[in-house]
This record gives C-alpha cells, structure tokens and sequence, in this order.
C-alpha cells in the first residue's frame, strides 16, 4: 500500500471505500462513513496554510489546502471561520502586523475565488505575536509563515 499524505482526504476516502470492496461480506457500521467524512472535512476546514519568507502569495500547497477547504465548506453553508495571518520574527512588528493582515486577506480572497461567500470569514492579524515555534532559525521561522483558520459558529 502506498504512503498517505496527512490531510489527503481523497486517498482516504479511496482507501475505505477499497477496504470494503476487496474482502466480500464486510461492512462499516451505518454511522462510520458518515463520521469519517465528517472527520476529515473538519480536518480541511481547519488545515493551516503556510507562506513564503516576506510574501502574501498563495503558494501551489497552499492553494491544494485551501481547496479541500472550500469543498469541505460548500457544503457547511452555516460555518463561519476567522481566518488569521501570522508571522515570523523578522520584521518590525508594525510590518508584521500588515504581513499578517495581507496573508489572512489572501486567503479569504482564494476562497472567495472557488465560490465562498467573503463574508463567512472574519480576518485578523497577530503578526509575530503569536508563533507556532519558538526558534531563531529557518524551521521555524517556516512554521511561523502561516494562515490559521478557526471555527467561530456553526458545526461540522
């Protein structure tokens, strides 16, 4: 069996739907499909994005995430999230803070793109204050480039 990518949702869903069509006579439980794809739309919903070093732009990655985001939420037309662009410590707060802001924007504006309304998010910014990673080095610092998404109402 080939190796799976954590948050890839389409081989996951490949893999069970396998599972049950290799080895005749097995079933799930009615409620496990039901729950698994739950599980993993929450899991998109909620999946950070990262950034390159001084940059706003979606990047390929970014843009795999955010539409496993989008298809998850299309679907959950009640959820609404609060999209926050974060930093790494280089940078006067004062440019981290709009980094941050331009960083979170973008990722609403992507997903505005795919179909999402704009105003099921909110956009904030915490520039560097709040690192995923403590650390003074480009490990870090990568972690720290991101764009969070946090659930403000509604269910999965």
């Amino acid at each position: 069996m080939a190796a799976m990518e954590a948050g890839d949702f389409t081989a996951a869903r490949e893999l069970l739907e396998r599972a049950v069509s290799d080895y005749p006579g097995t079933t799930c439980a009615d409620s496990a499909p039901a729950d698994i794809e739950r599980a993993m739309d929450g899991e998109a919903i909620v999946a950070r994005i990262h950034f390159d070093y001084n940059e706003s732009a979606i990047t390929d990655d970014a843009a795999a995430i955010l539409q496993n985001k989008a298809d998850a939420l299309r679907d959950r037309s009640g959820i609404r999230l609060r999209v926050e662009g974060h930093c790494d410590e280089r940078g006067s707060l004062e440019y981290n803070q709009a980094l941050g802001l331009r960083r979170a924007q973008a990722a609403v504006d992507y997903l505005s793109s795919l179909g999402l309304d704009a105003a099921r998010f909110d956009v904030v910014t915490f520039g560097e204050e709040m690192p995923l990673t403590r650390g003074s080095n480009e490990s870090a610092w990568r972690q720290n480039r991101r764009g969070e998404f946090v659930i403000t109402d509604g269910d999965i």
